[in-house]
């Protein structure tokens, strides 16, 4: 993973432990206030954006930042020509979707995934989220067109 400096820094803050209760107070009932009705689409686009904030070049490294950013455990599934498939997976993610009716979204996921995989193959890249309540994860379906470089 390429450093930027005047971004938040993995190394200073990978020892310290917060509260899952704060983190899910600020991504399920402040963020959809803030960004109201079209918050989804505005997840996914602020996740594409933090991507090119924070690059990978590797898909490991893409897992590896999943996990140092508490977003879960990022495991690829299979990769064909143009099209990939994850599976995120956690704690926090398992009693977020057994907890509670609410719809979550992992649209902030699917556009950092998006972005992330843009660059690695230099196609232009979409990603689109499943839930599987049941099984307490999230599936990513990512198609990238060999036909459109960038």
């Amino acid at each position: 993973m390429k450093k930027n400096s005047y971004f938040v820094d993995y190394e200073q803050l990978k020892d310290i432990n917060i509260c899952a209760f704060g983190f899910e107070l600020l991504r399920e009932a402040l963020l959809p206030d803030l960004l109201g009705q079209d918050h989804m689409e505005m997840l996914y686009w602020a996740g594409k954006r933090l991507a090119r904030k924070y690059p990978v070049e590797t898909v490991d490294e893409l897992t590896s930042f999943f996990s140092a950013a508490g977003w879960g455990t990022l495991t690829l599934i299979h990769n064909k020509k143009d099209e990939m498939v994850f599976e995120l997976s956690s704690e926090l993610i398992s009693n977020r979707l057994k907890a509670s009716s609410i719809d979550f979204s992992f649209q902030l996921e699917a556009g950092f995934i998006a972005e992330q995989i843009q660059q690695i193959n230099k196609q232009i890249t979409e990603s689109f989220e499943q839930v599987k309540k049941r099984a307490k994860k999230v599936i990513f379906t990512v198609k990238s067109d060999s036909k459109d470089k960038i």
